[in-house]
C-alpha cells in the first residue's frame, strides 16, 4: 500500500519537477550542496523552462551558494536571475546584500542615472515585445488618422504617435541586441579584480584589469580561460573561475 502510494506521488512529477522538489527539501534541511547541485541540474537539463521559472531557480541557487558561504558566487546567480525577472524585489534585495558583503559596488547606486537605467530594463523580453507592438499600433493609428482627415491637430498627433512608437520599441531593441550576447560577470575575490592577459597563460603579459562585479562580453573559451572584450574594444584572457556566465 505504501509502495503504491509512493509510486502514485512520484508519477505526479516530471523529472525536472521531482529534482526541484528534492532541492527544496534539501535546502530546508540545510543540505545546501545538494540543493545547489539539484537546481543546477534542472537548469542544465530543462531547456524548455519558462523565463520566470528559470529565473526563480537561478535565485534559489543563489540562496543555496550564499548559505554555503560562497558570497561572491551568489552575486552571479542573483544577477543572472534578474536578467529573466528584472522586477523581482527579493532578488534585488539579496543581490545588493551579497554585493555589500563581498565589498562590491552596489548594482543600483541610487542616483538618477542608475534609477533611469533600472526602469528602462525593468521589462522582460516578452513584455518588451508586447510594448513594442502596442507602440506600433498607436503610431499607425495616428498616422492613418492624419492621412485620412488631415489638419494641424492630427498632424501633431501623428508626430506624437511616432515618438510613442519609437519609445515603446526601445526596450525591445535593447533585448534584441543585449540578450544575444554571451555576457559574463567578473567575480574575483581580490581588491584589484581580475587581471586580463594577452594569451591564455598565467605567465602572459597583463594587458588590463576588470573590476570584480563588472560585466564583460565572452568572445572565446579555452580550458581554464575565457577571452573577454574590454571597454574600448580591446580583448584579453581571464581565468575561467573569475568569469561567471550570465546566460544560463
Amino acid at each position: 500500500m505504501l509502495g503504491a502510494l509512493l509510486l502514485a506521488c512520484a508519477s505526479l512529477f516530471t523529472p525536472a519537477e521531482g529534482r526541484d522538489q528534492a532541492a527544496i527539501e534539501a535546502f530546508r534541511r540545510g543540505d545546501f550542496d545538494s540543493a545547489a547541485s539539484l537546481w543546477t541540474a534542472v537548469l542544465e537539463d530543462s531547456p524548455a523552462l519558462s523565463d520566470a521559472e528559470r529565473g526563480r531557480i537561478l535565485y534559489d541557487v543563489g540562496n543555496a551558494v550564499y548559505r554555503k558561504g560562497n558570497v561572491v558566487e551568489s552575486v552571479g546567480w542573483y544577477t543572472a536571475s534578474l536578467r529573466l525577472r528584472p522586477r523581482d524585489a527579493d532578488a534585488w534585495k539579496n543581490l545588493e546584500y551579497a554585493r555589500a558583503t563581498a565589498k562590491l559596488d552596489p548594482a543600483d547606486r541610487g542616483d538618477l542615472a542608475s534609477t533611469a537605467w533600472r526602469v528602462f530594463t525593468s521589462l522582460t523580453a516578452r513584455e518588451s515585445r508586447w510594448l513594442a507592438l502596442s507602440g506600433v499600433l498607436v503610431g499607425f493609428a495616428a498616422l492613418a488618422a492624419e492621412a485620412l482627415r488631415g489638419g494641424r491637430v492630427l498632424r501633431r498627433l501623428a508626430w506624437l504617435g511616432l515618438v510613442v512608437a519609437l519609445a515603446a520599441a526601445s526596450p525591445w531593441v535593447y533585448h534584441r541586441t543585449h540578450d544575444d550576447h554571451d555576457t559574463a560577470l567578473v567575480l574575483e575575490a581580490t581588491d584589484h579584480g581580475a587581471d586580463v592577459r594577452s594569451e591564455p597563460r598565467s605567465d602572459a603579459t597583463v594587458v588590463g584589469n576588470v573590476a570584480s562585479g563588472a560585466e564583460v562580453e565572452r568572445l572565446d573559451e579555452l580550458p581554464g580561460w575565457v577571452k573577454v572584450e574590454l571597454p574600448g574594444g580591446n580583448s584579453g584572457w581571464i581565468e575561467s573561475r573569475a568569469a561567471f556566465s550570465l546566460k544560463r
